[in-house]
């Protein structure tokens, strides 16, 4: 069961018990549940007709609130919490929409303060600053200070001690800053571009299991670059919460829950031309293996194809179905030898079901269950990636599953997400082939790719083909295309850059190029 924790607590703001919001979110989103009639909604909840109509009145009432206009006054609703078996007014009251919340800046404040601002360490560093003048030291770097004592194994500082400390600090922050005019961008090409000759073209297999493997090396540098929609072999990370993670049994239960299964996975097909019909044979070793039964098979089927599906055997003791084109319901079958259906919509309907998924979430084709030897904590590798839908289920830890994806990052996350990503997915591959490039190279690359509020390809589509200059888009790709154009429109070229003025064969405006230099003799 993999339970929409979103749709779930829709569900129960609704007034609808807990039991049943449960069941309901099921694999289900709030769209899908919100479209189900009464009689299902009593089926899958187990429950009377009397008490499936008040939950089916309770959310075409939500989706009837919903459809009136924002600026429309609404007074509150009342609703009625459901249990199985009886129903129970409740107090609770449905608002139509929510009240802003007042921005509170005190508060605002207190909650970014550093974890370690009361330690003596951290505010004798503080104390040694103000005293400097200098105005160059954040909270991280006092954090970070306070840790490497902490770590050489000192709780506090002496005076003495804390100014010795500053003014180190302050001149390996001078060292480690660019100077003026210096030519950042040039040196961050050249410093990720020699390691990257050094690249093989290879793929990295995860210990013991064979089936995932990560593009790693130059092909996965150029992709991250190149802002691809899909990486060549996207793969996530999926944690369990606090409470799971320990439990083999559960992360396999989240691995059949997610991982696509399609009807050629749990079934063989076999196809009667001569009665012109589909015989799918259930394997129940596999069914059980994905947590499946047959009745669950039948209901996905029907709800697929909106064709009638014939069990040998009611309930989950099934072990063969039977569909037929065109028939919808069981009264149709009266009418096949008068209207039999064609060869080519019993070959179209084969088509359609070999590839049918079933349960599970798209474009997560498998999950294998890993153990972190270290932790003794259980968590997921897959093939595929979907990071959104993954993130609706309840019983995963959203704050440490990961994608490789940087697009789907940028997309639920957003772009300061992304932007981590890149930088985190540069620093594994270098690290994966043994290369050393120092982090502010990489940081330079992601904050170009993400500066616009979106994620940027290096090259024509994206921040080449974007520059103000025509002689830098030119000296790029597709050089004629870029003259042409400027040619025919007009534009000027400012000569601002370092590339249009190599090509015009002048100084660039850095280093030595940047200032103007005058020699005045003395008479």
């Amino acid at each position: 069961m993999v339970v929409k924790s979103a749709t779930k607590k829709k569900l129960m703001d609704l007034g609808i018990a807990e039991n049943f919001a449960h069941i309901l979110a099921d694999d289900r989103k709030w769209d899908d549940v919100k479209i189900l009639p009464a009689e299902n909604i009593a089926q899958i909840c187990e429950t009377d007709s009397e008490t499936a109509s008040q939950i089916k009145g309770i959310i075409d009432g939500a989706n009837q609130k919903n459809k009136l206009a924002n600026n429309e006054a609404i007074g509150p609703v009342t609703s009625v919490r459901l249990s199985r078996g009886r129903k129970t007014r409740a107090r609770s009251r449905v608002k139509p929409t929510a009240d802003i919340d007042v921005y509170n800046a005190d508060a605002k404040l207190i909650g970014l303060e550093d974890e370690l601002s009361d330690d003596p360490v951290y505010k004798s560093l503080v104390a040694a600053v103000e005293d400097s003048g200098s105005r160059r030291f954040t909270n991280r770097i006092f954090h970070d200070l306070t840790k490497a004592i902490h770590a050489r194994g000192k709780k506090k500082l002496t005076k003495p001690q804390a100014k010795k400390v500053v003014e180190e600090a302050i001149f390996a922050l001078k060292r480690a800053s660019i100077d003026p005019y210096e030519a950042a961008g040039i040196i961050t090409a050249q410093s990720i571009g020699e390691p990257g000759t050094q690249m093989t073209m290879r793929t990295f297999h995860y210990a013991g299991v064979a089936t995932v493997n990560v593009t790693q090396g130059l092909p996965r540098i150029i992709e991250i670059v190149d802002a691809r929609k899909v990486p060549q072999t996207p793969t996530m990370t999926i944690r369990l919460q606090e409470d799971k993670k320990t439990s083999a049994e559960e992360a396999q239960k989240l691995a059949a829950a997610i991982e696509v299964t399609t009807t050629v996975g749990i079934a063989s097909l076999e196809t009667d031309v001569a009665q012109r019909r589909l015989v799918l044979k259930l394997n129940k070793s596999n069914l059980k293996q994905k947590n499946m039964t047959a009745s669950e098979v039948k209901d996905k089927l029907e709800q697929a194809t909106r064709l009638y599906v014939q069990a040998d055997k009611e309930g989950n003791k099934a072990s063969k179905l039977t569909m037929i084109p065109g028939v919808h319901s069981e009264e149709d079958l009266a009418e096949l030898a008068e209207n039999p259906p064609s060869y080519t919509m019993l070959l179209q309907l084969e088509e359609k079901i070999r590839d049918l998924r079933l349960k599970g979430i798209p474009n997560v084709e498998r999950a294998n269950v890993q153990l972190d030897d270290k932790t003794g904590e259980y968590y997921l590798s897959t093939i595929g990636s979907n990071l959104s839908r993954v993130s609706e289920i309840e019983t995963i830890d959203r704050s440490r599953t990961y994608t490789n994806n940087i697009i789907e990052i940028y997309e639920y996350l957003g772009i300061e997400a992304a932007r981590q990503a890149i930088v985190n997915e540069l620093q594994a591959t270098l690290d994966g082939a043994r290369l050393e490039v120092d982090v502010r190279h990489l940081l330079l690359v992601a904050d170009v790719m993400t500066s616009e509020g979106e994620v940027r390809a290096i090259g024509r589509h994206g921040v080449s083909g974007t520059k103000h200059s025509i002689l830098a888009r030119a000296a790029f790709e597709v050089t004629v295309n870029h003259l042409l154009k400027a040619g025919i429109i007009g534009e000027r070229d400012q000569l601002t850059g370092v590339a249009e003025n190599i090509i015009v064969g002048q100084p660039i405006s850095l280093g030595t190029g940047s200032v103007e230099l005058y020699y005045i003799p003395e008479e």
